[in-house]
This record gives C-alpha cells, sequence and structure tokens, in this order.
C-alpha cells in the first residue's frame, strides 16, 4: 500500500480499502482501521471491518474488530449483522481473538443505548458486572463469614 496516495477524503478512502483487499494487500486491516478514524458513516466502515473479521489471519481479524470499536465510539452506531458476528467471537477458540471482542463488547455497551442493544448482551454485561463486583468486594464479604 502507498500510503503517500492515501486519499484524505472519506470516499476515497473506502476506495483505497476495498482496493487494498482485492489485492490482498498486508497492510489492509491498518487501512480498515484508519478508514474507521476518518468515516462518519457507520455502514461504510461496517462492511469493510466484516470483511477483515472474516478473515482467517488472526491480525486482520483484530484490526477489523478494533476497526468496530472506532466506529462504535465515534459514530454510536452498530448494525445487528456487525453484532450477530461479534457474538461467536466472544466464544472462539483464540484467546488472542476472544480476549479482543470481549473488549468490543464492552465499547458496545459503553457507546450504545442500551435499549438498542440485543437481549444476549445485556444479558452477558449484566452477568460480567455481578462477577466483577464479587471478585472485586469478595475479600470484604469474607470477613463477614470468618469464625472469630
Amino acid at each position: 500500500m502507498d500510503w503517500g496516495n492515501i486519499p484524505h477524503d472519506p470516499k476515497g478512502c473506502a476506495d483505497e480499502v476495498d482496493t487494498a483487499f482485492n489485492r490482498g494487500d498486508p497492510l489492509v486491516g491498518v487501512a480498515v482501521i484508519g478508514l474507521s478514524l476518518c468515516h462518519d458513516d457507520a455502514e461504510v466502515i461496517a462492511s469493510r471491518a466484516r470483511r477483515a473479521i472474516a478473515s482467517d489471519k488472526r491480525q486482520l481479524r483484530c484490526q477489523g474488530l478494533t476497526a468496530v470499536s472506532h466506529m462504535v465510539r465515534r459514530t454510536g452506531e452498530i448494525d445487528d449483522v456487525t453484532l450477530e458476528i461479534l457474538r461467536p467471537l466472544l466464544r472462539d477458540l483464540d484467546l488472542v481473538v476472544r480476549e479482543h471482542a470481549d473488549s468490543i463488547v464492552a465499547d458496545v455497551w459503553i457507546f450504545i443505548p442500551h435499549s438498542r442493544l440485543p437481549g444476549w448482551l445485556s444479558r452477558r454485561q449484566r452477568l460480567q458486572s455481578i462477577k466483577w463486583w464479587f471478585v472485586m468486594r469478595w475479600p470484604d464479604i469474607g470477613r463477614y463469614f470468618r469464625r472469630p
């Protein structure tokens, strides 16, 4: 990828990402992240990020997830298709991908109104909150149950 010729307009940036995908550029994931930082249309970003997430390369998958995170933070939007792609990644066999997906879901929980999120995500995040509370507060709770 010739970084000196990347267009500064969002439409040109999206076209450059498509071209990088078509030619199998090794830095296409970086281009997808760049697109998520310069484009304001969530669907334009999401379609390229989903393409990166569908890759069999771990690095490209994680870069696609990072693009989704930036998209959510910048636009406050995420579509149902992208959410359904994220769901199985939370149980991925690859620990790096699974942890990265978990971080992205946390961003979705923070930046998207909860009323627009599917039930599975609301349940998951509430359970994570309860789990966090018990893990962080267990020493304080345990002292009430010790014998004098």
